[in-house]
């Protein structure tokens, strides 16, 4: 018996496959496109053996991956980034766009990740971006881009500046997913956001401003399927209520959703609440109210809905669940993940990331 699964969102292009023959048990796991690495377990038992992979497949499913019967092709990914030595240089991210621009491989680019910029906390990439809008018929094949892909030793999440995306969708009609990291000085359009294939959005944030949640609810994205909004705090950005992102749980803004998160909220049982019985869990797949402040308020009303039982995966780690109402929960007819249980002693309760 051989399954093979893949695992893809705005960060990662995973597969794992295992393959089960008598008594031994082999797992092979990488980037999508690679060989990967293999890893082979062998047991008492042709039954122990399959016991394992039942278990494995349990484990992994849980965590989002899907079967698939064959693979998917291989990306070609570039990352550009600034270090610190270079920074310290005088490196700009300007010239290393321009420089990779420039150069052969830049016309079968699928995927372009941005890193780290000079000194990201006090500066914006906006010169760097519009120099690539500018100039996207270099770009003829890019479906996926990422900018701010900073780690807290960088620079926390909160303090990244970034920039005003309005030409980009116009730049690159071909967009499938754009990931952006950090709220700070951030304008996702000007003017009505309109695309056609734009199939996955996340912006990770310590705080949503009120006036990109608009510009997301307000938007024309007839082929989103996945998207994904750390809704954050008060303190680092997020200036909005639970009205604000009441259009997210209707099921026609975007038709062919499958995956929504409203996540990494300090309004987490207030979402919980409002979405149980919301019109758009009959179209999706997942629901994400992970990495918040939720609450047995909030699992409880979870637990009342009859809407969330047509979903395939409930994703809530991290949180504030009594351990009651996480054995209920995981009575529920779906993939599940209540892990990160937070103390609930705690007087002061936070969302996963902030700062």
């Amino acid at each position: 018996m051989k399954r093979y699964f893949e695992f893809s969102d705005s960060k990662s292009y995973k597969f794992w496959q295992i393959e089960v023959e008598d008594a031994t048990c082999t797992v092979a796991y990488g980037k999508i496109g690679t060989a990967g690495q293999e890893k082979v377990s062998t047991f008492d038992s042709a039954e122990k053996a399959q016991k394992e992979a039942d278990k494995l497949i349990a484990e992994k499913t849980k965590k989002g991956y899907t079967e698939k019967e064959n693979a998917s092709e291989k990306k070609n990914a570039r990352r550009i980034a600034v270090g610190y030595d270079e920074a310290e240089e005088g490196k700009t991210l300007l010239e290393k766009v321009t420089a990779f621009l420039d150069g052969a491989q830049a016309t079968e680019l699928d995927s372009l990740v941005i890193g780290g910029w000079e000194e990201a906390y006090e500066n914006s990439p906006q010169e760097a971006l519009d120099y690539l809008f500018a100039n996207s018929a270099r770009l003829p094949a890019l479906k996926e881009i990422f900018v701010g892909d900073i780690d807290y030793e960088e620079c926390e999440i909160s303090w990244i500046i970034q920039a005003n995306y309005t030409r980009l969708f116009a730049a690159f009609p071909q967009l499938e997913r754009l990931h952006i990291k950090g709220s700070n000085s951030l304008v996702l359009s000007d003017e009505p956001l309109r695309h056609e294939n734009l199939k996955a959005l996340t912006i990770e944030c310590g705080g949503l401003p009120k006036s990109i949640i608009e510009t997301i609810a307000g938007a024309h994205l007839p082929n989103l399927e996945y998207l994904n909004l750390y809704i954050g705090v008060d303190e680092y950005g997020f200036d909005g209520t639970l009205d604000d992102l009441r259009p997210f749980m209707t099921k026609e803004l975007f038709p062919k959703l499958k995956y929504l998160a409203l996540a990494d909220s300090e309004i987490a049982d207030e979402i919980a609440i409002a979405i149980a019985e919301a019109p758009v869990l009959d179209i999706l797949e997942t629901l994400d109210l992970s990495k918040g402040t939720l609450s047995d308020k909030g699992g409880e009303a979870l637990i009342a809905s009859s809407k969330i039982r047509h979903l395939k995966r409930l994703d809530l780690h991290y949180h504030f669940l009594s351990n009651e109402t996480i054995a209920t929960l995981k009575g529920l007819d779906l993939v599940l993940d209540v892990s990160e249980q937070q103390n609930l002693e705690d007087d002061w309760r936070y969302p996963s990331v902030t700062e």
